[in-house]
């Protein structure tokens, strides 16, 4: 059986992606399994777009959409919404848009957001990049729902992504694996992160891999684009996580928001004022 290489939330990082899939090359891989998130928080997504073409006609592939696909999906249905340059939290929305035509997000659209594989001789496992019910749903072993979420898993083994943790974990006779993420991995000394599943006699080995990449380039190309401008706070946020592989977006997005409702009484994620975030990311460490 031919090893599959997976990988998920690559979000725009073209250098540890390329760094990925050479990885993986030099292993004489042929299948792979991407769970969405292909784009987001660095420069030239463009890029990144063309690598996976390149590889949808070389190897087989499967696709799965992430929640950043929905919301250049969503977004374009929805014009009045509105993204702009300068706000942290809309910015890098905005610079990815601008950087997609219709086709790229008509090929986002067609994209399940889960898929059941099935290898002959080996027992089927589902893939995804939430959960297999919502695209944004977390399956972090810690968070309070895990047991009722996993008891409705149709297959014993489920491959996610999502929260960019490396992770395995067995509940209620079902198995999640994530591979960590390619682009902005957490615990990963700033490393890039996939997995590689291997089936031997029946049964499915598994290979968490860790690569070291220029993370200096990734973020050179940004303040080429001049992220720091056009998504000032998340520019900050990702040039921190990227150099220490800790402190998520959507933690210090969390916070932000935290500190926005204690001082107005406002629940938002979009609007939140530079103020706020501002207090966030000075927090970080």
């Amino acid at each position: 059986m031919a090893e599959i290489a997976i990988m998920a939330d690559i979000h725009s990082n073209y250098e540890a992606f390329l760094t990925c899939i050479n990885e993986t090359r030099k292993r004489g891989i042929e299948n792979y399994i991407f769970l969405g998130d292909y784009l987001g928080d660095m420069a030239y997504p463009q890029k990144v777009l063309s690598l996976l073409k390149e590889l949808q006609r070389e190897y087989n592939c499967t696709f799965i959409r992430g929640n950043k696909e929905d919301y250049w999906i969503n977004h374009r249905a929805n014009p009045n919404e509105i993204w702009e340059y300068g706000h942290t939290g809309t910015g890098m929305l905005c610079y990815n848009y601008e950087n997609l035509t219709d086709e790229d997000i008509d090929l986002f659209a067609q994209m399940p957001i889960s898929k059941v594989m099935h290898y002959d001789g080996f027992s089927d496992f589902t893939v995804c990049h939430g959960s297999p019910f919502k695209v944004n749903q977390s399956m972090r072993p810690d968070y309070e729902y895990i047991d009722e979420l996993t008891e409705k898993l149709s297959t014993k083994l489920t491959i996610c992504g999502h929260f960019h943790i490396q992770t395995d974990y067995t509940r209620n006779g079902k198995r999640v694996l994530n591979p960590g993420a390619v682009g902005v991995p957490l615990h990963s000394f700033g490393k890039a992160q996939f997995m590689i599943l291997s089936g031997r006699e029946g049964l499915w080995e598994t290979e968490f891999l860790s690569v070291s990449y220029k993370t200096e380039r990734t973020i050179r190309e940004m303040e080429e684009e001049e992220l720091d401008k056009k998504a000032p706070g998340w520019y900050k946020i990702t040039k921190h996580l990227l150099n220490t592989g800790e402190n998520s977006h959507a933690s210090v997005l969390a916070r932000a928001a935290e500190l926005y409702k204690q001082e107005t009484g406002i629940s938002a994620w979009q609007n939140i004022p530079e103020k706020y975030w501002s207090m966030a990311i000075a927090e970080l460490k």
